[in-house]
């Protein structure tokens, strides 16, 4: 009887070790976020909608928020356009993480483990300061008969600025309607100040 007992032990600490480690070691990332795996390896093991293991106690599990993401982008402060008219824009841009292999390992960098919210106010003082390069290069009168070259412009500017970060802008627009209520309705979002 005694002789059988070792074995018995030694198969209960394998089974135990297994089970703890398909628990704790066994990872599976939504396809909208992507589980980076890093710790032992160079190059850290990322994972998009798919199932994966990790080392418990060797590897670490960070997480990188991949869904598009809302960034408000407006005007604290009156800025003035090429003709010196003070106005004040209200735009809106979706951005997302980009999908390139270099350019996601830019994002990890930044965005390593933090929400959607979080991510929209590191952006936002980026894009606001890119608007308000483009408002103080046209007129007034550009940036209320033509806003979708004036978004265009707005997009290509913070493009450059996004890339580093590993941010793709996905649109980027002012809401609502432009006519002249916008010089008499100060509700709108465009208002100006002479």
């Amino acid at each position: 009887m005694p002789q059988f007992v070792f074995p018995l032990i030694v198969a209960v600490v394998v089974v135990i070790f297994l089970i703890i480690l398909l628990t704790q070691g066994y990872v599976k990332a939504p396809p909208d976020h992507a589980y980076i795996i890093s710790g032992i390896l160079k190059e850290p093991r990322v994972l998009i909608g798919r199932a994966g293991f990790k080392i418990p106690f060797f590897e670490q599990l960070d997480k990188l928020y991949l869904g598009q993401i809302t960034v408000d982008i407006k005007t604290d402060e009156y800025i003035p356009t090429n003709d010196f008219i003070n106005v004040m824009v209200d735009a809106v841009a979706k951005v997302r993480v980009a999908d390139e292999p270099a350019r996601m390992k830019l994002a990890m960098r930044n965005f390593l483990n933090k929400e959607p919210a979080k991510i929209s106010a590191d952006l936002q003082d980026s894009l606001q300061g890119n608007m308000r390069e483009i408002i103080g290069t046209l007129s007034l009168r550009a940036i209320n008969t033509d806003r979708d070259s004036f978004s265009d412009q707005v997009m290509a500017k913070a493009s450059r600025d996004m890339e580093k970060l590993g941010i793709e802008i996905l649109s980027c627009n002012i809401p609502g309607s432009w006519n002249g209520q916008y010089f008499q309705n100060p509700k709108r979002r465009l208002h100006c100040q002479s």
